[in-house]
């Protein structure tokens, strides 16, 4: 996956975010949990990984010779970032913000199920 679609990703889920804010769609809690239960488990797994990117973020020491020195900078940029890669910390970053960004939206969405519904019945407790 490229930094673009990791970009049109975290859009998207910042689009569903919204559209969910505006009203612009509800889920049951029933409906959502299996939503939410795979973004968590997704979200936990992320932080795991997370936990041990400390390491991939620095520089290997595998000596001074030319070829090392770059296979060195070669590795470093695969994980932080750098010409031609976004780098597996920031594409991890970028996904942890997606998921995010999905479970605030499914989080919203059983709001506005929830008030579409307590709505629903003070309109037919008033018939």
């Amino acid at each position: 996956m490229d930094m673009k679609s990791i970009q049109t990703l975290t859009q998207n889920m910042t689009g569903f975010r919204q559209a969910a804010e505006s009203g612009g769609f509800a889920i049951s809690s029933d409906g959502a949990q299996a939503y939410l239960d795979a973004i968590d488990q997704a979200l936990r797994s992320l932080d795991d990984t997370a936990k041990n990117l400390h390491t991939l973020s620095q520089e290997v020491r595998l000596g001074t010779s030319p070829d090392a020195l770059a296979i060195a900078k070669y590795n470093l940029e695969n994980a932080t970032g750098g010409s031609g890669t976004i780098g597996i910390v920031p594409a991890l970053n970028q996904l942890t913000t997606a998921l995010s960004e999905a479970r605030a939206a499914v989080q919203k969405a059983i709001e506005n199920y929830e008030a579409n519904d307590l709505q629903t019945k003070k309109t037919l407790d008033k018939q």
